[in-house]
């Protein structure tokens, strides 16, 4: 009888856990965002090219995020930032909606960075992920150098496109 009580009173923890994460939208504003996301996704299915496509996946990606529903929202803004590469929105939006959790946006921006290239109609796209990471790198003290390098690499990328073309 012993042992009984504690495996009991671990399996209501546990019950009470899972209810708290599998609640429903309840609160009014939860059921806005979650309406909202109900419509991002119809759009999704309804969209016919990369770029609407990848718009409706961001305003989804908003909606999972706003909900707390981060890895859905990270999925979302990745599948937004392969829809549309060159969008500097797309990754602005990413940015934004990912703020709180800069682990999952570190993630994001590097392998967004890693995929496609930075010159061309991509540029803009780049400067705002390299900006972003700019921003994640300089709120930590043991990043600081990151940041600095990466600040390089915009203050480059910017001379660059300053510089006139080479013969």
């Amino acid at each position: 009888m012993d042992w009984q009580i504690p495996l009991l009173v671990s399996a209501v923890v546990f019950a009470a856990f899972l209810v708290f994460r599998m609640r429903p939208a309840v609160t009014p504003r939860a059921r806005e965002r979650a309406a909202a996301l109900a419509v991002a996704t119809k759009r999704i299915e309804a969209s016919k090219d990369d770029a609407t496509r990848a718009v409706a996946l961001a305003d989804a990606a908003d909606a999972c995020a706003a909900l707390g529903r981060t890895n859905r929202a990270v999925g979302y803004y990745l599948r937004a930032l392969r829809s549309d590469p060159r969008s500097a929105r797309i990754v602005e939006r990413t940015a934004a909606g990912l703020a709180r959790r800069p682990g999952a946006l570190e993630r994001l921006m590097w392998r967004h960075l890693a995929a496609h290239a930075w010159e061309g109609e991509g540029r803009e796209a780049a400067l705002a992920g390299l900006r972003t990471l700019e921003r994640i790198y300089s709120k930590r003290p043991r990043h600081r150098m990151r940041a600095q390098a990466i600040a390089h690499a915009l203050a480059a990328l910017a001379g660059a496109a300053d510089a006139p073309p080479s013969a």
